[in-house]
């Protein structure tokens, strides 16, 4: 664990941060390891990221503490800040994040910091979540006012395309701090849930604990299971408009 400032001084010089338009801040390796891995050549900083650089700058292996001050970074739009899960030694230990200046940040992620104790700009701490809300009330505006009526097929329709929307996003966010082998494993959980729901054989449920305890190294059993819960009200939801369907004979 460094001092976040000190750190930020040596990887990117004051004269270049006006160039940044994001900054990603892992606590894990690329390789999406939580923990030392000694065969991991990311993890023995063997492998240096190709991709970090002016204007989009990735830092693995990386726990910070104390403030961090980034006001210089004029021009930043994404701001990512990851620790690797909720426990103290998991955490990236930020007490203070300064980004008054930052006027062009349009999106602001933080996950696994001690969040009752890290200070933002009131303005600032709600970004992330205002673009988020505003998406899914515009989403569910439009559905409302396609609604012809108000049957309940209509309701249970609009409810299923409102959860299909929030899964979107958060399939969107748990990807966006993880690496594209991670990224293919939640695509694995989501289509393996489905499978278990529609057809519960014990090859899909045995396969689906692989795929959670694959996950477990770089996602919270909270994350995986708030998953798979969407995944199982968009199936019910589902279910309920084809047996209304039945009903009334309209399909």
């Amino acid at each position: 664990m460094v001092n976040a400032n000190e750190w930020l001084n040596e990887k990117i010089p004051k004269d270049q941060r006006a160039q940044a338009a994001q900054l990603h801040i892992y606590k894990n390796c690329q390789n999406g390891h939580t923990t030392y891995s000694n065969g991991c050549n990311y993890c023995n900083n063997r492998n240096k990221n190709p991709h970090s650089g002016p204007p989009n700058y990735q830092f693995y292996n990386t726990t910070l503490e104390g403030e961090l001050d980034l006001n210089d970074f004029v021009n930043l739009q994404y701001l990512y800040l990851h620790g690797t899960g909720q426990g103290q030694k998991q955490q990236q230990m930020i007490t203070n994040l300064k980004i008054d200046k930052c006027n062009k940040l349009i999106y602001l992620q933080i996950w696994n910091t001690p969040a009752s104790n890290i200070k933002v700009g009131e303005y600032k701490q709600l970004i992330a979540d205002c673009n988020r809300l505003k998406s899914q009330v515009e989403e569910l505006t439009s559905v409302i006012r396609n609604i012809k009526g108000s049957n309940v097929g209509d309701l249970k329709l609009a409810a299923k395309k409102v959860e299909e929307k929030n899964l979107e996003n958060q399939v969107s966010v748990t990807k966006s701090k993880l690496n594209e082998d991670y990224q293919l494993w939640v695509d694995l959980l989501l289509d393996t849930q489905q499978e278990v729901l529609q057809n519960d054989n014990a090859f899909a449920r045995k396969q689906l604990e692989k795929v959670k305890k694959r996950l477990s190294s770089v996602l919270t059993a909270e994350e995986i299971q708030e998953l798979l819960g969407k995944i199982v009200e968009i199936n019910e939801l589902e279910i309920q408009l084809n047996n209304i369907k039945i009903q009334t004979g309209v399909f």
